[in-house]
């Protein structure tokens, strides 16, 4: 089974680090979906070099965003004969998401494999959601690919006000699902952000292997657990971390000066050979109603609360301390009055109608 883990540095932020300095904005605000579900094996010499599809690397189309592991492809492509689906949306505001379906079966009749999975991702400023769902049945080697992955993300320019000179943003989010093992499987849910063109950094992560191995990362640090999420099961059954749990990371900003900030979570889901085992081997990261921005504090310098503060985002999104702040929708009665008006206004365009064809 083919993953390879991010190079990604797993360093906290520190205040006013001189590793991330805020950057002024650059790209246009946007939201970004993808998804991929594999399963094959790679055909060794299948293009006629004896060492062709022998070698495998991360999709480039995934790089965007925050993972610690991740599927790992024939870098000779379609020929190596490894069966998947992958999709991609992008766009400048509302939401946007795709899912990637895949099921096969290889190997013959002497070893029968299957694979059988889903990806989805949705994404909206302020509320992303990824969902990574993979079965696999059989023997597995080092040709062996199979496995789903899905990511989503924003990125938006803001710029804040209410300060002058440097400030902290604090962001918090809450997530809620479930991530489910059972057999011979690895699977995460993680969460990233950057600034401008600075790597991507980890605010939050699950990591669940086999035999309910779990690692759990959120504020800066390692934990040994996370309120509001629960650690259940064993080996016959399965092991699941689930719950509703809030992280909060600090970004440094200039106050005045638009900043492009990047939002990323993703879930992958490799699972391996279940032989010897009474179940298949699989796994489901279920986060697709999250990760939501929930809360928002913007700090001066000397770290005090900057009550007033207010965000102008190049999306066009209102941000506030409750996260985002909803468009109000018309009310029934103004729409009815609304309905009425135009009635009448109507009834009175008929009404002169009339009189004039009686002139």
């Amino acid at each position: 089974m083919r993953l390879f883990p991010s190079l990604a540095p797993l360093v906290p932020l520190a205040l006013f680090g001189a590793a991330l300095l805020p950057g002024v904005a650059s790209a246009a605000p946007r939201l970004d979906v993808y998804t991929l579900t594999v399963g094959g094996n790679s055909q060794f010499g299948a293009n006629g070099n004896p060492f062709g599809c022998s070698t495998f690397a991360p999709d480039g189309a995934a790089a965007m965003f925050s993972r610690t592991f991740e599927l790992a492809l024939p870098t000779d492509g379609a020929i190596c004969g490894v069966g998947g689906v992958v999709r991609s949306a992008s766009a400048a505001g509302g939401t946007v998401q795709v899912a990637a379906p895949l099921a096969v079966a290889w190997g013959g009749s002497a070893d029968p494999r299957t694979f059988s999975g889903n990806a989805q991702a949705r994404a909206g400023y302020g509320n992303l959601g990824v969902r990574a769902v993979g079965s696999y049945t059989g023997a597995s080697d080092n040709g062996t690919v199979a496995g789903a992955q899905a990511g989503a993300r924003q990125v938006d320019a803001l710029t804040f006000n209410g300060g002058s000179g440097n400030g902290i943003y604090r962001q918090t989010f809450t997530v809620d699902g479930s991530i489910f093992n059972v057999g011979r499987a690895e699977s995460e849910i993680e969460f990233g952000y950057s600034v401008g063109t600075d790597p991507t950094r980890m605010a939050f992560r699950i990591t669940l292997q086999q035999g309910g191995i779990v690692a759990l990362y959120a504020n800066g640090a390692f934990q040994p657990m996370l309120p509001g999420m629960a650690v259940t099961g064993d080996l016959a059954s399965g092991f699941a971390v689930a719950g509703t749990t809030t992280f909060a990371f600090d970004i440094p900003i200039v106050f005045g000066v638009a900043q492009d900030i990047g939002l990323s979570l993703w879930a992958a889901t490799l699972p391996r050979s279940n032989l010897g085992l009474l179940t298949t081997s699989g796994s489901d990261v279920s986060f697709f109603s999250s990760a939501r921005l929930t809360g928002i504090q913007v700090f001066d310098s000397g770290g005090q609360a900057v009550d007033g503060f207010t965000i102008t985002a190049g999306s066009g999104t209102r941000y506030g301390p409750g996260g985002v702040i909803a468009v109000p929708e018309p009310s029934a009665a103004l729409l009815l009055s609304a309905g009425l008006l135009g009635l009448l206004g109507l009834r009175c365009l008929q009404g002169l109608a009339g009189r004039r064809l009686r002139r």
